[in-house]
């Protein structure tokens, strides 16, 4: 709009540090527009947005394995259906807790730290399972949180988790 200087938005510890003179300064400048000498005709008045940094989500998925994990966090896992040869990277981030079962109706009360390296915490981008997943339909569909989601009757031999090394990891469940 013509005859408005829209001063640039400072940082928001400096707004939170300097709230009154900031807020101040906002107040004196709107009390010095003249709206009567403003030209309103050439104005557009649309809303506009503009994504200045995209939000990144993920999923959060757990490997049950029988044999205790020697995996370091982020390192990759993939993640096979063996009928197509779908291929999914998934990013390993740390082990499960022991002790987390809910001991007091729905409260963990009784929390220990300490890591069950038999339960595994990958990690996946929720872009690539809903948006950029062409490559794995069948995959998609295994994540309850996913837009793809459909009830799946697999054998588990049908699916196969490698480490970066191409090991497979024996596992008797995945939690997607």
């Amino acid at each position: 709009m013509s005859g408005i200087n829209a001063p640039h938005f400072p940082d928001r510890r400096d707004v939170i540090s300097n709230k009154k003179t900031y807020f101040d300064s906002l107040i004196e400048q709107a009390k010095s527009i003249d709206v009567d000498k403003t030209d309103w005709s050439n104005s557009d008045f649309k809303p506009r947005s503009e994504i200045v940094e995209k939000q990144k989500v993920y999923f959060w998925i757990r490997l049950y394995t029988s044999e205790e994990s020697n995996l370091t966090p982020d390192q990759d896992v993939t993640i096979e259906y063996r009928l197509s040869g779908e291929v999914l990277t998934t990013r390993f981030i740390c082990f499960a807790k022991k002790g987390l079962e809910k001991d007091l109706n729905h409260l963990v009360v009784n929390y220990n730290s300490e890591d069950d390296k038999k339960v595994l915490c990958l990690m996946i981008d929720a872009d690539r399972i809903n948006k950029d997943s062409d490559d794995i339909p069948f995959i998609r569909t295994l994540f309850k949180v996913g837009r793809h989601y459909e009830a799946q009757l697999l054998r588990k031999d049908d699916l196969v988790v490698k480490d970066e090394s191409g090991n497979e990891i024996e596992y008797f469940d995945i939690d997607f």
